[in-house]
């Protein structure tokens, strides 16, 4: 499953799948006002406020909203307030309605305390941080320059500036931005994690553990650490300590203290203080405290989506599937097109091994969104699992043209064309995708693999298979790929050399306590010193065409 097909945080469940959260602290409608109400800028060089509907707010943030919005238009209203008085009240305001999501509002009350204080850094960075949340990097980007300038000491937007442009891949900026915030903070997790994301894009792997270890170092729990040094690793060739983080991985990621966006927090009263408390919770794994903080906010609002959701989460997460179902079939009660919920129902179907149910589900979000491509992987997951395999392969061709960088979806793929006997198309698409992302070395070692040894003998290609072969291996040094230039070996007729090979990767095997993949090397030694030609059978690899 890959993160960011949706608007969904995605949370690490037990069995490698995932478990979508919906942590939004404001409802999307509340932001949506009539035309007439609201705030006309007192000055001309002010944009009108926008007020956000309340009726929808529980009580008590309706009194802290309409307290705030009373005192700003009345400062507006009289001619004699200062510039600094009023930028003052519109910031404030802005802060308000920025902790609680309300980001339209937010951005014109920033606007205008920005126009009324322009060398107040707050209001400035406010701005930048909403641009960057709403993807509009060219305007975070300026903003987030414009705020160094004003506090050149301000650690989190050297880091954000960072962030923009290493997702841009503007490799030479974001490092630049990095180095600046390790200058200020020079044991800094986020800018020495950034600085090991830019190591890794350059491929200047050892580089990039160094960072990656000092992130961890100081931050022990930001378990997504561990993938990025997983592929570190990978890409020196250190298997075993690649295979180590693999295990590690998890969720938590690494974010940059931030004392101004930290500090809205504060401002958050009811139902969403305990959201908010109970996503801090959750991310630092803090299960029972999480639980806690979600059953306060459904004491405070017993309808509330989002509260229903965070808490089945948590009880998934805690090996409490029954009560996670219990709640989420709730908020499918409250919000029966709630997508997130059907998503979390299968997998908490997969993992029992409800294939019916789980299929259910995402075809219920796949009828409501065609483009969600992370359900439409599981789905033909559970499919493959179902045994319905044309199904399947249409759906993970689904994945791959919509999405030609998922190599996972891909491979499933060709596995699929493979146990179906279409030969060709599984080349083909490996192929194609091998020319589009040659540093792939998975889908390298699958076209290799299937070169050298495709049931349907015509479509091999020794030399190509070699070739390829040779350069998978030549990175990992793993007795896995090794095996796959035993295999390229044999199938241009060198068995002498095919044998020899594979007597040093048996010896590798053994000495990696692998014994189960020395046995099957054994097998393969057998035929490369006894058969002629020793080249791979369909029986051989392919008992069951699979």
């Amino acid at each position: 499953m890959n993160p960011g097909f949706n608007e969904k945080t995605w949370l690490v469940l037990g069995l490698g799948l995932s478990l979508a959260t919906c942590l939004h602290v404001a409802n999307a409608r509340s932001q949506v006002t009539a035309q007439d109400d609201l705030l006309a800028p007192p000055r001309s060089n002010l944009v009108p406020v926008h007020w956000p509907r309340l009726s929808e707010l529980e009580a008590e943030v309706r009194e802290q909203l309409s307290s705030a919005q009373n005192s700003l238009a009345a400062l507006a209203k009289n001619p004699a307030t200062s510039n600094q008085s009023l930028s003052e009240a519109y910031g404030t305001t802005g802060e308000i309605y920025h902790a609680y999501s309300l980001a339209s509002p937010a951005r014109e009350c920033y606007l205008n305390a920005a126009a009324l204080a322009p060398k107040d850094f707050r209001w400035i960075y406010f701005l930048g941080k909403i641009d960057q949340q709403e993807g509009r990097t060219d305007e975070a980007m300026r903003r987030f320059r414009a705020a160094r300038v004003l506090r050149p000491d301000y650690v989190a937007a050297a880091v954000n500036l960072g962030n923009i442009h290493l997702e841009l891949n503007q490799l030479k900026d974001a490092e630049e931005n990095f180095q600046a915030a390790l200058t200020l903070d020079s044991v800094n997790p986020a800018a020495a994690y950034g600085l090991g994301q830019v190591a890794l894009s350059k491929r200047n792997y050892a580089e990039a553990v160094g960072y990656f270890q000092q992130a961890l170092a100081r931050l022990p729990d930001a378990n997504r650490i561990h993938y990025s040094l997983f592929l570190a690793y990978r890409g020196l060739g250190q298997a075993e300590k690649a295979k180590a983080h693999l295990a590690q991985q998890g969720t938590v990621g690494v974010r940059v203290a931030d004392p101004l966006v930290d500090a809205l927090q504060n401002l958050i009263k009811g139902e969403r203080l305990h959201l908010v408390r109970g996503k801090q919770a959750l991310g630092a794994k803090r299960y029972a405290e999480a639980a806690d903080e979600f059953r306060k906010a459904i004491a405070e609002r017993s309808d509330s989506v989002a509260a229903h959701l965070n808490l089945g989460t948590v009880l998934a997460l805690t090996e409490d599937g029954k009560g996670a179902t219990v709640e989420f079939e709730e908020v499918l009660r409250l919000a029966p097109d709630n997508m997130t919920a059907h998503y979390n129902l299968a997998v908490l179907a997969v993992s029992s091994n409800d294939h019916a149910r789980a299929i259910a589900h995402l075809q219920s979000i796949l009828s409501a969104d065609q483009n969600d491509l992370g359900a439409r992987f599981l789905l033909a997951q559970e499919l493959t699992k179902s045994g319905r395999l044309e199904a399947a392969l249409s759906e993970f061709s689904r994945v791959v043209e919509a999405d030609p960088s998922n190599e996972e979806a891909l491979l499933e793929q060709v596995r699929l064309f493979v146990r179906l006997k279409q030969y060709k198309q599984a080349l083909d698409g490996l192929a194609k995708s091998y020319e589009r992302y040659p540093q792939r070395a998975p889908t390298a070692a699958m076209l290799a693999y299937l070169l050298a040894a495709s049931p349907q003998v015509e479509l091999r290609n020794g030399p190509k298979a070699l070739e390829l072969a040779q350069v998978v291996y030549q990175a990992s040094g793993s007795v896995n790929d090794g095996a796959l230039v035993a295999l390229a070996l044999a199938e241009l007729g060198r068995c002498d050399e095919a044998a020899a090979l594979t007597r040093s990767l048996i010896a590798k095997a053994l000495k990696e306590q692998n014994t189960d993949l020395a046995e099957k090397l054994k097998t393969e030694l057998g035929r490369y010193e006894k058969e002629r030609p020793c080249r791979a059978t369909a029986e051989t690899l392919f008992p069951n065409h699979e």
